[in-house]
């Protein structure tokens, strides 16, 4: 934030001040008198101190959603009501005044609104900011996006949703990942049944087989002794099935497994999680996989127009599209080809060159 960077100026710039009052030369001495001027005041460093205290979260909460290389959705709405929650940890209650701050109507003027600041009292103007950044978050953020939610819940650090606290919300977002789930089940036991013979195959056989020679005794002797052991297995084996019928259907339910296993630490990568439990769960990581994957902003494809953009310039408007993309893919992917060893060893990856030591030794 620029704010918290001008608070670490702020020794910087009275020692400044300082200086050119204290100097003997009359265009130093003018330009301390204006310094003097535009220079903030005791109290509008504390005050500017308190601020960057109070919006120091957004900050990293914004760099976090900004992220390209891991998850971010899911940690979109505990971040938010985590964030929401700090505002009035001091026991300060908005509640009341919830409908009369923020409206549709006044949505495009609230920029507009000036603002009268009285720099003596601090404490009710960091009262007063703390107030309409918790009006702002609970008006945009009143209605949950479904997406976030699903993310949240399909992450194994957030799956247990302790930041919602409306349980109609939680039974509605578990139906619907139910739902989903039997839907995408249904659908992979229909790509994987294998189809049924036909009646013209086994009325084939079977005049095959009556046409065929007619069975030793001895043969249908051991296979009628085959079919009695048969029998007396599926008998004994009655009761193993009706005791193990209650486990193996809790198994075959992963959602219910799922939620089963403890909450997963705050710095495990969820992607990694399901990686490792993709034989349990062989159908919930897909659609984890799905949702998990969304990014919370569109911070990484405007990084990526404003990358593709320092390509294009007007001596190279003029560049095939799939060239543009090699060259887009190995900027992005170059630490990672580094790794794995791509690229010569001669050639310094981080200055696009090569090494001129050794060039100018082979030369010699």
């Amino acid at each position: 934030m620029a704010w918290d960077r001008l608070v670490y100026l702020q020794y910087a710039i009275l020692q400044l001040s300082i200086k050119l009052s204290c100097s003997l030369t009359n265009e130093e001495k003018a330009d301390g008198n204006r310094l003097k001027k535009i220079i903030l005041k005791d109290n509008e460093w504390d005050l500017l101190d308190e601020l960057c205290n109070i919006l120091a979260p957004f900050e990293k909460a914004t760099r976090d959603f900004s992220g390209n290389t891991y998850v971010t959705l899911s940690q979109m709405f505990p971040i938010i009501t985590n964030l929401t929650n700090s505002l009035k940890s001091s026991g300060d209650e908005y509640e009341d005044s919830d409908d009369k701050t923020i409206t549709s109507d006044s949505d495009e003027s609230l920029t507009d609104q000036q603002i009268e600041v009285n720099y003596n009292n601090i404490s009710e103007v960091l009262k007063n900011v703390k107030k309409n950044i918790y009006m702002g978050l609970k008006h945009y953020w009143a209605m949950p996006d479904e997406f976030g939610i699903m993310a949240a819940l399909l992450d194994p650090r957030y799956k247990d949703l302790s930041f919602i606290s409306d349980d109609e919300t939680k039974i509605k977002i578990h139906s619907d990942l139910q739902i989903e789930y039997d839907q995408l089940k249904k659908e992979i036991q229909q790509q994987t049944t294998i189809p049924s013979p036909t009646t013209s195959t086994i009325s084939t056989t079977s005049t095959d087989t009556s046409r065929s020679s007619t069975p030793s005794t001895t043969r249908s002797l051991r296979e009628y002794q085959a079919r009695r052991e048969q029998k007396i297995k599926n008998v004994l084996q009655k009761t193993e099935k009706s005791t193990s019928s209650s486990t193996t259907s809790a198994l075959s339910d992963e959602i219910t497994t799922y939620f089963l296993l403890p909450v997963a630490r705050e710095n495990k990568n969820p992607l990694s999680w399901w990686k490792t439990k993709q034989e349990i769960f062989p159908i919930l990581s897909i659609i984890a996989r799905k949702y998990l994957g969304i990014p919370a902003t569109s911070v990484a494809s405007e990084r990526l127009f404003s990358d593709a953009g320092n390509h294009i310039t007007a001596k190279r408007s003029s560049l095939d599209p799939g060239l543009l993309g090699k060259m887009i893919f190995l900027k992005r992917n170059m630490q990672t080809m580094d790794h794995i060893n791509v690229f010569p060893p001669d050639l310094d990856v981080e200055n696009n060159d090569l090494v001129e030591d050794d060039l100018e030794e082979e030369w010699y």
